[in-house]
């Protein structure tokens, strides 16, 4: 056991982990957060061409800035473009995050367990594909606002898709839409007419951009520390010891250092926080103990 690692346990009932064990377990961390950075760049790139796409398809119509929306009711042949466009982008990233995330196992039969219970994945007690669709609806009202404000700013195609595709996860402090906040009540545009804030919330919220790839790569670091509790289990190991994998303060990782008998808590509660980088190495028990 390296001499850096100190693990506190009855050493007559259970196995000392080793150095190979411990190293075994941060590599899978740092496997883990690698994928899931390459995820979220994969679902920006998607989320990147969904700007472009949107933001050309309205350009294309007649739009007035204060009284422009996507819907149908402004616009019926233009929100069927969108709709088709927003389709291609979810079933793409849908793709992307089962794909990514049953990266954790090279087992056929695993990646099918682990993509059942992915899919049921949500928030609000919505599953994947509902929480996905909610947030790119949002990621579409967040370019509605953008559009419209670039409109009232006279500012030309080419220059408004770059402009939101480099401003994506940050619609809400464009100059351009800071600017049409200062006349919001006379837009259509629903994040305009609020100023950026979804009803009942306080500041600007979220981009929709942002929920999408912050739920990408959740689910994907949710499904790696899954498919490792149920390599814990297979292998008969009798716990887990739990350590830090980086020195930022953080008292919920801290509360979680140390030996937890049985695997129930990562099966029920597969992370303790979004970007957590701590590591479980797996306990046996000393036979016949």
């Amino acid at each position: 056991m390296a001499d850096s690692i100190k693990i506190r346990l009855d050493g007559s009932k259970y196995i000392l982990p080793t150095s190979d064990d411990i190293a075994s377990a941060k590599a899978y961390v740092l496997r883990r957060n690698e994928t899931a950075r390459l995820l979220e760049a994969k679902v920006d790139d998607c989320l990147a061409e969904l700007a472009q796409n949107i933001v050309t398809i309205c350009y294309k119509y007649e739009i007035v800035p204060e009284e422009f929306e996507i819907s149908s009711r402004y616009n019926e042949q233009m929100m069927s473009e969108i709709s088709a466009v927003m389709d291609d982008a979810e079933e793409e990233i849908t793709n992307l995050i089962y794909e990514y995330s049953t990266q954790a196992t090279t087992d056929r039969e695993r990646s099918k367990v682990l993509l059942l219970w992915i899919a049921s994945l949500g928030r609000n007690n919505n599953n994947l594909q509902t929480t996905l669709d909610n947030y790119l609806f949002k990621t579409m009202k967040d370019i509605e606002a953008a559009v419209a404000a670039l409109k009232k700013s006279e500012v030309a195609l080419a220059a408004a898709i770059t402009k939101v595709k480099s401003n994506l996860h940050t619609i809400y402090t464009m100059p351009e839409v800071q600017a049409a906040f200062k006349t919001a009540s006379s837009f259509n545009a629903t994040y305009i007419r609020t100023r950026g804030v979804v009803k009942g919330n306080v500041g600007l919220s979220n981009n929709g951009s942002t929920n999408v790839t912050n739920m990408a790569k959740i689910t994907l670091e949710m499904a790696w520390n899954r498919s490792q509790a149920m390599d814990f289990q297979e292998q008969g190991a009798v716990g887990y010891y739990q350590l830090r994998g980086s020195l930022y303060p953080c008292e919920a990782c801290d509360d979680e250092v140390g030996f937890h008998l049985g695997l129930e808590e990562i099966f029920e509660r597969p992370m303790v926080h979004p970007h957590c980088c701590c590591y479980r190495v797996p306990i046996y028990q000393i036979e016949n103990q």
